[in-house]
């Protein structure tokens, strides 16, 4: 019996692989290996567009950054320049403020003192 089967299976395959049959075997086979073919382009293509997509956006961030940063960087150094002249001003004032003879006339005139000769205390030579 087992020969028998054997004998009908290997009928069956000489049936199968005619010319024909090898024939839309081999077409079958090279559609299949070009829808494979075309969906790997499609993925190979998606993929490197959305890394492109992502390197440009990396890009376009790390600009964003660097344009804000320079935009601080000019407003700092807008405010250094703008306390060094409110110091050099202040330095100018204490400078005017600090000399003997405007604290006198601010005493004299503003506060109303009166300027007295200062007083002379004669020393005793012998007490020394």
């Amino acid at each position: 019996m087992a020969a028998l089967q054997e004998e009908v299976r290997t009928r069956r395959e000489a049936v199968v692989r005619t010319p024909l049959a090898d024939e839309r075997r081999r077409q079958h086979e090279q559609g299949q290996r070009a829808k494979k073919q075309v969906w790997f382009n499609r993925v190979s293509l998606s993929f490197c567009c959305l890394v492109s997509f992502g390197a440009v956006w990396m890009v376009a961030a790390k600009g964003a950054q660097i344009y804000e940063i320079n935009q601080n960087n000019v407003q700092l150094q807008t405010q250094i320049q703008q306390q060094q002249a409110v110091n050099a001003m202040l330095k100018t004032q204490v400078a005017q403020l600090e000399q003997p003879s405007h604290i006198l006339n601010v005493a004299i005139n503003q506060l109303h003192m009166q300027y007295k000769n200062p007083i002379v205390i004669p020393s005793d030579q012998t007490g020394q």
